[in-house]
Order: structure tokens, then sequence, then C-alpha cells
């Protein structure tokens, strides 16, 4: 397969990041105010590449970023829901307080360990998700798209990003994912990708870049 070039989105701020809320796949808001400009920052930066293709979860803050990335392209918007973010069970909507912010630092840092099969309770664990990272990229390989983009989650995204590099899950949080922020590798469908940039925010200004609220920390 001839190499592609891979591009993968952070959504927006939404309003849950605002929040500092524990969102995961079961919490369905929309982007902020700053996570609409952080979104329209990014179709500006983006306006220029050759993307053919959109990819999307298909939860709100994805996809409202995704319409805005794809816009100046003329490209069709695809959703996957494998693309769904990480699912937090118990944890999910609540807020980033002290308390869960402690027991969130507990399980990430027996995935960093390696434990990488341990599910948050009542939730999903980081094998299970590279399980649907790995289906989705499967259908991007199979999808013919030379220049497709990917707009997902932090959590996930680091999941996915694991997985297309090839690394171990323990390694997944290396790469920052901030609100609004691209990655982009090349890729030939056969092994790890090699990453050219991770999580840039070059296209946001400070008070946009700023944004994810306390959530941004563990996700």
């Amino acid at each position: 397969m001839p190499a592609v070039r891979v591009g993968i989105v952070r959504h927006g701020e939404s309003e849950g990041n605002l929040a500092s809320t524990l969102q995961g796949c079961r919490l369905d808001t929309a982007l902020s105010s700053r996570g609409r400009r952080q979104a329209e920052a990014l179709a500006i930066r983006l306006a220029g590449e050759p993307i053919d293709v959109v990819v999307s979860s298909p939860m709100l803050r994805a996809k409202e970023t995704a319409a805005t990335i794809l816009a100046p392209h003329g490209v069709p918007l695809r959703i996957d829901t494998d693309l769904v973010e990480f699912d937090w069970g118990e944890w999910t909507g609540r807020s980033l307080d002290d308390d869960l912010e402690r027991q969130v630092g507990e399980i990430r840092a027996r995935w960093r360990a390696g434990d990488v099969a341990v599910a948050t309770p009542r939730g999903e664990s980081p094998v299970m998700a590279a399980e649907r990272a790995e289906r989705a990229l499967t259908r991007l390989r199979q999808s013919g798209a030379r220049s497709p983009l990917v707009v997902a989650h932090g959590r996930f995204n680091r999941i996915l990003m694991a997985v297309l590099l090839g690394r171990h899950l323990s390694r997944m949080d290396e790469i920052r994912q901030r609100n609004g922020s691209y990655s982009l590798f090349e890729w030939d469908g056969n092994g790890g990708a090699t990453p050219i940039f991770l999580d840039s925010v070059d296209h946001l200004d400070a008070e946009m870049a700023e944004g994810g609220g306390r959530s941004d920390s563990v996700r």
C-alpha cells in the first residue's frame, strides 16, 4: 500500500471539558464557544491541505469539529462508531475533584506500569479501546484514502496513536492531546507509522490553547 498521510485531531473544547467533567463515551456535550473558535482556527490551518476524507466519532463535540474542518474541502464526512471516547464507566459525568483525580491517577499509574487490561469501574480498559482503534484503522486502510483526517477524543486518540505507531499501550500518555490539536503521520498500512508532528496547536492563540479545564490533565 502506498504511504498515506493520516491526520488525527482532538475535538475543540466541549462544555464538559469547560466544566472539568469526566465525559467519556456516555456524556455527549456540544462544543463551548472557545471550542468552536478552536475548530475554526484549525479549519483555517488545514484549508490548503489535501484532505480527501474526514472520519469522525459520532459524538457531538467531534462531529461539530469535523464539520467545521471539512467545509473548505468539499469532502465527505464519514462517521465511525468505533471512534467514540473511552468509557470511564461509573466515573462518567463526575466533576474532576481531588478524590476522582486520585482514583483516575491510580488507574493510569497501573496502565503506565503495563497493566493495560485493567478497566475502569463498569467501564473500559485500554486493551478494549485498542480493539476499536484497530478496527477503525483497518477500515481507513481499506478505504483507499490518501490523506484522511480522523476527528476523535483525548483518551481515545492516545490509544489510537499508540496502536498506529506500534507502541505498547503503556506508552499512550507520552502523546499529549490538547483540545483542537492536530497530529500527522505517514503510514504504509503495515507496521508502525512515522510521526511527522504530534499535538500541534500552532494555529491557536494563547487564550484558545489554554482551554480544556482540569480534565485535560487526566485524559
